[in-house]
């Protein structure tokens, strides 16, 4: 079994692997109740007192698409995303059932060839294979990308984009990264994620003004990063962590470079921190380090990058809201945020300093 593709939400972790099956931990409700006492790491606490109070954690990595292929994941807010081999788009609910898989619906009026899947808190997007970008879901801030109301909106198209090859979603704000290297962006910008200069929210794609052709975009919380074809690393938005990367503000409304002591492969942004991967497979992380994401054992905000120890080299990674997902193609591992267990550890270790390898049976 191959890994393919990592996501991590705000509490669950998903991978997809090469045969097509989408594997889920952390917050997820098993739909049998008979099944407790196979997996009695499932909380739900009526005691606000105690750890899993109103929260369903789940360290057992459990099939959610059994018999239905999956192409792309993206785990979100309330549903996990699943582009089917099919050409379906289904929408699955963190409830599993083990011989049925995650409660679904289908997501209507996508056209089918998705190439890419995101998500924002609210909002879900998708890229179609002719560079097209559909978006869904609420629309407070602008998130859509286009016009629409406030309030829950069905799928539609975005115009005024030329064709994307792909997508990086913060908590409500969208980068799209076009065929010819060119950054644009929407949605909040309370503190400069937009990289449009301001601090003013926009509700249609805007281009980000960066002086080299851009290979690989991410986004975080509120802030934002990218790659440039040099290797230059970029990042604007809130820094009130370090998160960015640079010491020299509270937040960047325009892109700034960021130096590293290593190539960037690979880079994704989570709540106030940042993971990149090398391109030696070496994992590193900056920013805030409240919930163990830089595998430091004391409270910890820095711009300076920490080396996580103990991994084999990694191809590829996801940063969650308060942990990390990585894999070297065989195996996932996890560290950080362990309240919901998304790192694969029962939840009452909340917090996870070391990469945790994740079993998928």
């Amino acid at each position: 079994m191959a890994i393919v593709q990592l996501s991590a939400g705000p509490q669950r972790s998903v991978a997809l692997d090469n045969q097509g099956a989408a594997w889920g931990w952390g917050a997820f409700k098993t739909a049998y109740p008979g099944l407790q006492d196979a997996l009695p790491a499932e909380l739900c606490f009526t005691n606000k007192t105690e750890i899993g109070h109103r929260r369903y954690a789940q360290p057992y990595a459990q099939m959610l698409n059994p018999g239905t292929p999956f192409r792309f994941i993206a785990d979100g807010s309330t549903h996990i995303l699943g582009a089917c081999e099919t050409g379906a788009l289904l929408a699955c609910r963190p409830v599993i059932a083990p011989e049925h898989g995650a409660a679904h619906q289908t997501v209507q009026a996508i056209p089918k060839g998705i190439r890419q899947l995101a998500t924002m808190q609210t909002v879900s997007l998708a890229v179609l294979e002719n560079g097209d970008v559909w978006s869904w879901g609420f629309n407070h801030q602008g998130q859509l990308g286009r016009p629409a109301q406030p309030a829950q909106n069905p799928a539609a198209a975005l115009d005024g984009l030329p064709a994307i090859a792909s997508l990086a979603c913060g908590s409500a704000h969208a980068l799209a990264l076009d065929e010819s290297g060119s950054v644009w962006s929407w949605g909040a910008n309370q503190a400069g994620q937009l990289g449009h200069g301001t601090l003013k929210s926009c509700n249609r794609p805007a281009k980000v003004e960066l002086p080299e052709s851009i290979t690989a975009i991410a986004a975080g919380d509120t802030h934002s990063m990218a790659l440039d074809a040099t290797g230059q690393l970029w990042a604007w938005g809130s820094n009130n962590h370090g998160q960015t990367g640079s010491a020299d503000g509270a937040y960047f409304t325009d892109p700034v470079m960021i130096q590293t002591d290593f190539p960037v492969r690979q880079i994704d942004g989570g709540l106030f921190y940042t993971a990149a991967l090398s391109e030696q497979g070496e994992v590193f992380v900056w920013g805030w380090n409240g919930l163990g994401q830089a595998g430091l054992s004391r409270p910890h905000s820095s711009p300076q990058a920490v080396q996580i120890a103990g991994l084999p080299p990694v191809t590829t990674l996801a940063a969650g809201a308060g942990h990390v997902l990585v894999s070297d193609g065989l195996t996932v591992f996890a560290w950080g945020d362990n309240r919901s267990a998304a790192c694969g550890r029962a939840a009452q270790d909340t917090v996870v300093l070391t990469p945790n390898s994740i079993r998928l049976v």
